[in-house]
Parts: structure tokens; sequence; C-alpha cells
């Protein structure tokens, strides 16, 4: 499955505007000319790479408690090499994709190591894990610094629960780097420690912001939690509050639906019906 949140939103999105519309289509154009489509396209990349960050980091640990008790890896695949330290009081784990090129379930190609620590104590309620990364590399855009995820083994609801604090820099190919900094959260609600990933559902919440060099900054608020389906290639329901350089409004990826279709609201209160 495609891991990420934008490129179900906003790739498509944003070549709708670029290239046209499609002479079948019964929904006017909006006017939508300013929009900065370079940085979004950009900070679409790098959310698209945050969200496989977030299933390697949260499946490389629930595969590794796993290892531990059935010998039966789930998530990671054979081309990761996994390998555990122990001291008196945590467990280090590094999760290492080679500099080769590794292929992931998203169909990304990862290289590098993912350094994570946290304590021996895993039955505790809350749980702290720590990470690293190191010479990591999605496709051809540089990963850089550290991040930290608390694991809840049941919430309020009495699911599990992943609240990870976002602090890195990513580089393109080019050079271009952007910094992001903010917060998300992931609820197991769905198929949580069966050992089967296709059936696991999770609600998706937060926000965060994007900085480029240039001082431009943008900005994504979840107003309605994702709802995001394994099964699914696609985000089936909730709302996104965007804020571009030169652009803000809203997209709905609607009712529950797996299909390719959302609605995206500007300023204005224009609506339109996009592909994804």
């Amino acid at each position: 499955m495609n891991n990420n949140i934008l490129k179900f939103g906003f790739i498509a999105f944003f070549s709708i505007v670029l290239i046209g519309c499609n002479s079948e289509e019964t929904i006017d154009q909006l006017p939508l000319d300013s929009i900065d489509s370079e940085e979004a396209v950009l900070t679409a990349k790098i959310d698209d790479g945050t969200e496989v960050l977030s299933d390697l980091t949260m499946q490389g640990f629930e595969d590794e408690e796993s290892l531990a008790k059935s010998g039966n890896n789930r998530f990671l695949p054979d081309c990761a090499t996994v390998t555990v330290e122990l001291t008196n009081t945590s467990k280090n784990v590094t999760i290492d994709f080679g500099t080769d090129g590794c292929e992931v379930r998203s169909g990304h190609i990862v290289k590098g190591k993912i350094l994570m620590s946290y304590e021996l104590n895993i039955e505790e309620m809350s749980l702290v894990i720590n990470y690293n990364l190191e010479d990591f590399f999605i496709d051809d855009i540089g990963f850089s610094g550290s991040r930290t995820i608390t694991r809840l083994r049941a919430n309020e609801n009495g699911n599990p629960q992943y609240s990870m604090n976002l602090d890195f820099t990513v580089t393109f190919a080019d050079g271009t780097q952007a910094s992001r900094t903010g917060s998300k959260t992931r609820e197991w609600i769905e198929g949580a420690f069966n050992g089967n990933w296709g059936d696991n559902v999770f609600l998706i919440t937060g926000s965060w912001q994007t900085n480029f060099v240039n001082g431009n900054m943008h900005s994504t608020t979840i107003t309605n939690s994702l709802r995001r389906e394994a099964s699914c290639r696609f985000l089936v329901s909730g709302v996104m509050e965007l804020v571009r350089t030169n652009f803000s409004g809203a997209l709905d990826y609607g009712d529950g639906s797996c299909d390719n279709k959302a609605v995206f609201t500007n300023a204005e209160g224009e609506e339109r019906e996009i592909l994804l």
C-alpha cells in the first residue's frame, strides 16, 4: 500500500491544476492559478516519506517484539537486517536497509539505517521509543534527524496508539532542503497484533509545518480524523485543512468508501471534485 497522505490528494490535485480539466469533467475549473505548485509537490513528497517512515518504525518495533515471542517477521522485508543490542535497562534495535536499496511493502526504495532505543519493560502501559536516522533515504530523498514515539498499549478507547513528534530535515536530489516539525497520532482501531497487516485500520490526527530555506511555510492540520485502511490504497475519509504559500482550503476524503475521489474546497467556499 502506498503510505503517503498527500500523494493521495495533493499530487493528483496539482496535476489537475497544471494539466487542465479533462474534457469529460462536469465541474468547472476553480480560480487556483496562484498555487505554488513546485513547493506543494515537494511538501507532498515529504508527507509521503514521513508516512513510509512511520510505518517502518512502528511495525519495525512490533515485528521485533513479536519475533522475540513467535519468530515470525510480519512486516519488514527480507532485505532489511535487524540487529539487537541489550543493556541492563534498554534495548537498542538497528534496522539496516543497506546501501543498494531495499524495496519495502509500499513499493518505495529505502536505504540507510533506523536506530531505535527503548526500555526493556515493553509491558508498561506507556513506552517511549527514540530513534535516529543514519544515511537514510526514501527513494532519492534524504532524511536526517530524530523522532520520539510514545506507544500506549491502550488509549481511552482501549486501542493501541502511537504519538509521534516530528523534527527532521529532508534533502532532495537537486540539493533543495526543507525542515519538518509537528506531531501526529495513529490510533490502531482494527487488526492490532493479529499478524495480518492487510486488515489493519488506523485513525490519524495531528498537525505539522514544512519550512523552506526561502522562508515559505506550508502547514497542514487534520480537522477530522483520516481513516486509513490497509486494504485500500486511498484514504477513505477525513478532512485536512491546508495552508500554503499562496492559497488555503480543505481536502475531504469522503464517507468511507474505497474510491479515488475527494473534494477540495478553497477559502472562498468553491468546491471541486478531484480524482486521486
